[in-house]
C-alpha cells in the first residue's frame, strides 16, 4: 500500500473514492467521519505525522458543524411549536376589538382611536380625509396630559352628514405657534379571522390591513 498517497486520501482506505460517496448518503455524517479519522491515523506516513493539534481542529470543526446543524432543527421545531400556540392565542381574539397603528380604514360608521403623545401639548388636531386627501372633518382633543389620547369619528363631516362607507385617512399633529408636528396614530376594529403561513400568524381586522400579535397595542 502506498502510504502517502493513503494518508493524502482517507477514502482509499476505505474502498471510497471522493466522487462515489456511500450509496444512499449524499453527505459525511458523524460515523463516516470518525472512520475517516481513524484511517487516517493507520495510514498516515510515519515521516510526517499529523500533529495532535491537525487531529484536534478537525473534530472540533466537525462538533461545531454537528451541533450548529441539531441546533438549526431545535429552532425549527420550537418556531413550529410557538407558531401553533400563538395560533391558538388569536383564535381567542375573534370577535374582540384591537388597537393596532393604522392611518387609514375603510368605514360607514365612523372609527375609533387613539393620538400618541410624547408630552403634554396646548391643541391636538385629528384630521379625518376622504381618498382624495380632502379634510372631511377635523377634531380637537385634549392633549394637555400628554400620553395615549382618545378620539372617536362618528362618520359625519363637518355639516353634520354622514358620510358613505369608503376609506378614510387619519392625521394627528400639534399646533403650537403654528408649527405643525405629526403624532402616531393608532386604529381600533375587530379580529374577523385568524390565519396562519409558516410560522407567521396573522390577524384578520374589519376595515384595517392585517397585522401581526407583535403589532397590537392594546385589546378590548
Amino acid at each position: 500500500m502506498d502510504v502517502a498517497s493513503t494518508a493524502s486520501n482517507p477514502f482509499a482506505a476505505l474502498g471510497l473514492t471522493r466522487e462515489q460517496p456511500q450509496k444512499g448518503t449524499q453527505e459525511l455524517g458523524q460515523q463516516d467521519f470518525l472512520e475517516l479519522m481513524l484511517a487516517q491515523v493507520r495510514n498516515q506516513d510515519p515521516l510526517k505525522p499529523q500533529a495532535n493539534g491537525e487531529f484536534l481542529g478537525q473534530m472540533a470543526q466537525f462538533s461545531m458543524v454537528d451541533g450548529i446543524q441539531q441546533l438549526n432543527t431545535g429552532f425549527d421545531d420550537l418556531g413550529s411549536r410557538l407558531a401553533g400556540e400563538q395560533t391558538l392565542a388569536a383564535a381567542n381574539l375573534l370577535g374582540r376589538d384591537v388597537l393596532v397603528p393604522a392611518i387609514a380604514r375603510t368605514s360607514g360608521d365612523g372609527l375609533r382611536g387613539i393620538v400618541e403623545l410624547e408630552g403634554p401639548a396646548s391643541e391636538v388636531r385629528v384630521d379625518i380625509l376622504n381618498s382624495a386627501g380632502e379634510t372631511v372633518r377635523s377634531l380637537s382633543v385634549d392633549g394637555s396630559r400628554g400620553g395615549d389620547v382618545a378620539f372617536t369619528w362618528d362618520g359625519r363631516d363637518s355639516k353634520g352628514d354622514l358620510l358613505p362607507a369608503a376609506e378614510y385617512r387619519v392625521a394627528a399633529r400639534t399646533v403650537d405657534n403654528g408649527r405643525n408636528t405629526q403624532l402616531p396614530t393608532y386604529l381600533s376594529a375587530p379580529v374577523t379571522a385568524v390565519t396562519r403561513d409558516g410560522a407567521t400568524v396573522q390577524l384578520e381586522l374589519d376595515g384595517l390591513p392585517p397585522a401581526s400579535m407583535s403589532d397590537i397595542r392594546r385589546i378590548a
